[in-house]
């Protein structure tokens, strides 16, 4: 049987020792994109709405579930204890990676159901905080959002989970003037936000997700301590806001192999001011790809989970290198980069730091019931 442990903050007058459940000094993990991660966002106002909590914000703009689900099994790999409430907060992004073609419908309905898995396995309520794009009115963005938040809904509501959280129920109504930007709410509304979340918090009615007995692990984080290294390849350690960790660093001729098997999702890696291009290869499959970004204009050492659009069937035999012969590598296909750049340093000289990748094992079986369920079940 499920555990279904809910929040029971002790009540006026009512000791610590007399309450049963979890206690007011909750340890809470907030795992969300740039909203959580702006100083007026919704992350920090939760923070100071709610001192009397250990809350630690976990944010990574750019990238989605999917890195949401990498992020928790890298903690349990550090041997991090498991934390008494995650707050999950990447449907805006994974709208974004799905209009964009970096993410499917079935990409993020794995994500999701493996995270809430991964939480119901481990006793951890969890709660989905739904965000989505300003309203600009285009078909297609939002035909990404209701496919999205039908995901989240559905997955919510297999597991038992709390009702996802979104701008209809901090809002009451989709408003323009809510956003500072296409992506970004505005401090105030970021404000009645986190206090939507707290209030819910304080209710104490987050339940642990629902266990299915069914449910057999489709994504693995492989860190980048376990690859193969091959000429020209250095650990490195490396400490940011975002992400810290042991980062392998290749140079020209370096290569590295990764055990693990399914289709790369992703890889983890840091765009620097020396990052370039590389070969991914697995199989009979090999393609070229940058890990230089645009976004470095913002953030010039930028981490940043690289999605995979060619997602290549790897058992054992994904290699991700730094050739030395530039012609060699320009003639292979190239796989999209989220806001690619060019590079800025010579071929010679480029590198590529990747803290770990992630595999997946989908099954035509699951899209299937993927498409049923964006079809026939409404939002909540």
């Amino acid at each position: 049987m499920c555990e279904r442990r809910r929040f029971h903050l002790p009540s006026r007058g009512e000791t610590r020792e007399a309450a049963t459940g979890l206690e007011r000094d909750m340890r809470v993990l907030l795992l969300g994109g740039s909203n959580a991660g702006v100083y007026f966002g919704w992350a920090a106002q939760l923070q100071g709405l709610m001192p009397e909590h250990d809350i630690t914000n976990r944010f990574l703009g750019a990238v989605g579930s999917l890195y949401g689900l990498a992020r928790l099994q890298e903690a349990e790999r550090r041997g991090e204890a498991p934390p008494d409430l995650v707050v999950f907060e990447y449907a805006l992004n994974d709208v974004i990676l799905l209009d964009a073609g970096f993410a499917t419908t079935a990409l993020v309905h794995d994500a999701l159901t493996s995270v809430a898995q991964h939480c119901a396995e481990r006793g951890v309520p969890l709660l989905f905080l739904c965000l989505r794009p300003r309203p600009t009115g285009r078909a297609r963005v939002y035909s990404c959002v209701r496919r999205v938040e039908r995901i989240y809904d559905g997955v919510a509501k297999a597991h038992g989970m709390a009702r996802c959280v979104t701008l209809a129920t901090i809002f009451g109504a989709e408003r323009s003037e809510d956003f500072v930007d296409a992506h970004h709410l505005t401090a105030e509304a970021s404000s009645r936000c986190a206090a939507v979340v707290a209030g819910i918090i304080a209710s104490g009615d987050i339940p642990v997700p629902k266990r299915s007995p069914f449910h057999a692990p489709v994504f693995d984080y492989v860190p980048a301590t376990e690859a193969q290294q091959q000429g020209r390849c250095r650990n490195v350690e490396i400490a940011s806001t975002v992400f810290s960790g042991t980062f392998l660093e290749l140079a020209r001729p370096g290569s590295c192999r990764w055990p693990g098997r399914g289709r790369l999702a992703g890889a983890m890696l840091r765009s620097t001011e020396a990052s370039g291009a590389y070969r991914v290869s697995a199989g009979s499959r090999a393609y070229a790809k940058t890990a230089q970004s645009s976004m470095r204009e913002i953030v010039p050492n930028l981490i940043l989970l690289h999605y995979s659009t060619r997602r290549p069937w790897a058992d054992g035999d994904l290699e991700i290198a730094m050739p030395d012969d530039e012609g060699v590598l320009t003639a292979l296909p190239e796989e999209k980069t989220l806001l690619p750049a060019e590079p800025t340093v010579p071929f010679a000289e480029q590198t590529l730091q990747i803290a770990g990748v992630m595999f997946w094992r989908p099954s035509f079986r699951r899209r299937w019931l993927i498409f049923l369920q964006l079809r026939l079940s409404p939002v909540r």
